[in-house]
């Protein structure tokens, strides 16, 4: 765990703690409670990652395709430059 200071605008952290105090009482939990909403927010953006990756079903590696279009673009350059 590591600990550091924020600035929150004044509205969000008045939320914060309202949210805090209802869900748990106290606004000795708002680590808890900002600590939850930062994993899933994280977790949400990575579930979009893999869903829109697997739209393409890409079965090469990054490295693969990045160098079939850096050929691809290698050999048009050639036709168009040496005929």
């Amino acid at each position: 765990m590591v600990k550091t200071t924020i600035n929150l605008n004044t509205e969000i952290y008045r939320d914060l703690v309202n949210e805090a105090v209802e869900k748990y009482g106290s606004t000795k939990t708002l680590s808890k409670l900002i600590n939850e909403k930062l994993k899933k927010r994280r977790g949400a953006s990575q579930d979009i990652v893999k869903k829109s990756a697997g739209i393409w079903k890409i079965k090469e590696t990054g490295y693969e395709y990045t160098r079939g279009i850096r050929q691809g673009s290698e050999a048009r350059l050639k036709r168009v430059y040496h005929g």
